[in-house]
């Protein structure tokens, strides 16, 4: 059809055209914001996504990386994400020698938090990274409106005599057996399940290879060097709490927990791996949805 005989008609589709383009580019969330943060000897990479008065915190596990989050990252309209790769590992820098402890990487958060003139956040922490929310929590309960245990590692220091002196020799023996990629392996493989995708195994075994070993030692040591985090405890702060078979908790894990956190919202998923949050993102981004509209 000749358009140029039809001006009216040529005009109109000219302007809806138009019209859906710049819909289309205001309505898109915005691309995410990769930025890299000095802190102390350390560099530490995050990545922003979306755009919100509120904002979410996603903390990765054991020589992880904030792609880990990849299917919640962005996945909440209204709130702005921030993906976290801890000193040592991901796209942050590695620096040998140093003591990677929670404290350090909870302090890592808060620099990041601080850059980004942040002053409350809701953290959610996988694995290891649950212990980093843990000690943020401790060490800054005023910039928290919530935290999330995703498989969080949950660690708990008796106060006793030699309670301490146990927990560090038991994470100490721990630390010292991982000593060749073997054993990393074989850690990591625990934590799936026999029906676990293929795909996603050798998603998490080579994120987790690309952290060296050393480094790998050293996070594990840290927990021990920061027992005084886990000695008991209450935490005041509200706390959705998601677990999978993969720890193979106690019966009485769910009301243990929840002495330590009184307002927790506790939800078990069955037949996942460790690492759900690329298993089920749909059914975990329901729960942290309706968790952090209640906040």
């Amino acid at each position: 059809m000749n358009l140029a005989r039809f001006p009216c008609l040529a005009l109109t589709l000219l302007l809806l055209f138009a019209g859906c383009g710049r819909s289309d580019r205001t309505n898109a969330p915005p691309p995410p914001i990769a930025r890299q943060l000095q802190f102390g000897e350390h560099e530490v990479h995050y990545e922003i996504y979306g755009r919100g008065a509120r904002t979410l915190v996603f903390i990765h596990g054991w020589t992880g990386n904030l792609e880990v989050w990849k299917h919640q990252l962005g996945a909440f309209p209204g709130y702005r994400c921030i993906g976290v790769d801890l000193p040592g590992n991901g796209r942050s820098s590695r620096v040998e020698g140093a003591a990677y402890t929670p404290e350090l990487f909870a302090n890592a958060v808060r620099a990041v938090l601080d850059a980004e003139h942040i002053d409350r956040a809701i953290l959610f922490g996988h694995s290891m990274g649950f212990a980093v929310t843990e000690v943020f929590a401790a060490l800054y309960p005023q910039r928290c409106l919530g935290i999330g245990a995703i498989d969080g590692a949950h660690f708990e220091v008796a106060d006793e005599p030699g309670g301490p002196e146990k927990f560090r020799q038991e994470i100490a023996g721990f630390a010292g057996g991982m000593t060749n990629e073997a054993a990393r392996e074989a850690f990591i493989r625990m934590l799936f399940l026999p029906d676990t995708p293929s795909a996603l195994k050798d998603e998490i075994l080579s994120a987790s290879r690309t952290v060296p070993l050393s480094i790998g030692q050293a996070m594990i040591a840290g927990v021990g060097t920061d027992w005084k985090y886990f000695l008991p405890r209450t935490v005041h702060l509200p706390c959705l709490a998601v677990y999978s078979p993969a720890y193979g908790l106690p019966p009485t894990y769910r009301d243990d927990f929840a002495r330590i956190f009184p307002q927790v919202e506790y939800h078990d998923v069955p037949g996942v791996s460790h690492f759900f949050m690329l298993e089920i993102p749909d059914r975990l981004n329901s729960l942290i949805a309706a968790f952090i509209e209640k906040l």
